[in-house]
């Protein structure tokens, strides 16, 4: 296991890169998905392609810190108790959560719809962070759940606020719910000064058969976007001219957010 840091260069901002945080993060994040919830050494190790060693020792150490759980006779690994006080704690200082809820459950009584709170995760991943379930056409999403960036109406939207070089990369280089063709990747690139001349962006069943999808950005001080807001409902319900009346409401909400948070949104 590597113990020195490797410090890197960017563009305007340093990096650095500590393999062990970012080894015991990937874990962490591996078994909170519901496929390896409880998950073995090996198992841990082959998803992550980390070697038995490395592995075993970060899992002692998690275990240690009461960050994971160990089931001796099942020789299972799972998330530990001692997240719930950190999930708490973070519930408790996250200032922006609590603004943002209220306005979805604004958005779903409205719509009927179930709407949520999507975060960017580092620079790949993107997961909900806050939900509010529609209670006439709501489809039930997890907060927690961890996707690509590239992925969904938010992945979109959160792509279309990226500078070009990069959303290029990430649609060409990282795992998406289905592959893109040559021309598709075009298409998005093409699509992106619109999404940020509307405000918000769309998906009508491209992603997922029959699912559709509207997702509106909010700016952070420096115009730059790291969280969207989404709606999201089947295919069938909806007219091109119903997903247009929804994301000028989903753009002037987030808007409203915006405004709220940092005290200016973009014109």
């Amino acid at each position: 296991m590597e113990n020195k840091a490797k410090e890197t260069e960017g563009k305007g901002k340093r990096k650095y890169n500590v393999p062990a945080v970012d080894s015991a993060f990937r874990i962490l994040t591996l078994l909170s998905r519901k496929k390896f919830s409880k998950s073995n050494l090996t198992e841990i190790a082959k998803a992550l392609s980390l070697t038995p060693t490395t592995c075993y020792r970060i899992l002692q150490k998690l275990e240690e810190l009461s960050i994971v759980r160990f089931d001796k006779s099942s020789k299972r690994y799972s998330l530990g108790p001692y997240l719930v006080v950190l999930g708490e704690r973070a519930k408790e200082n996250q200032f922006d959560i609590s603004v943002i809820i209220p306005y979805l459950e604004a958005l779903s009584e409205q719509t009927g719809l179930t709407s949520f709170l999507v975060s960017r995760i580092g620079q790949s991943r993107s997961t909900i962070i806050a939900k509010a379930e529609g209670e006439e056409f709501g489809i039930n999403v997890s907060v927690g759940r961890h996707f690509s960036v590239v992925d969904g109406s938010y992945g979109k939207c959160l792509l279309a606020y990226m500078n070009d070089d990069e959303a290029e990369e990430l649609l060409r280089t990282h795992h998406k719910l289905r592959p893109l063709t040559e021309k598709e990747i075009q298409e998005l690139l093409e699509e992106f000064p619109l999404i940020r001349e509307k405000g918000y962006s769309t998906t009508f069943g491209e992603y997922i058969e029959g699912v559709v999808g509207i997702s509106a950005p909010i700016f952070n001080n420096d115009e730059s976007v790291d969280m969207v807001i989404s709606l999201i409902g089947m295919t069938a319900q909806f007219e091109q001219k119903d997903i247009d009346k929804l994301g000028v409401l989903i753009k002037n909400t987030a808007n409203e957010i915006s405004l709220k948070l940092n005290g200016a949104y973009p014109n």
